[in-house]
């Protein structure tokens, strides 16, 4: 399980490179989905780390 500083170090990184990649992006739709994927991605590794290692499963009866 991820702590919270090394989840914290992980989506400075990840916000660090894509604004680098986005320094000479001209057309708003590339910035915007560009954006939505980034957070998307690091929204669903906060909460698989919020879960722990175990696997989700929505279905499974509630211990």
């Amino acid at each position: 399980m991820k702590t919270s500083d090394e989840l914290a170090q992980k989506i400075a990184q990840e916000l660090k490179d894509w604004q680098k990649s986005q320094e000479n992006q001209a057309s708003g739709y590339v910035y915007e989905k560009s954006f939505t994927d980034l957070w998307q991605k690091l929204g669903k590794e906060v909460f698989q780390a919020s879960l722990g290692e175990e696997k989700y499963a929505k279905n499974s009866k509630k211990k």
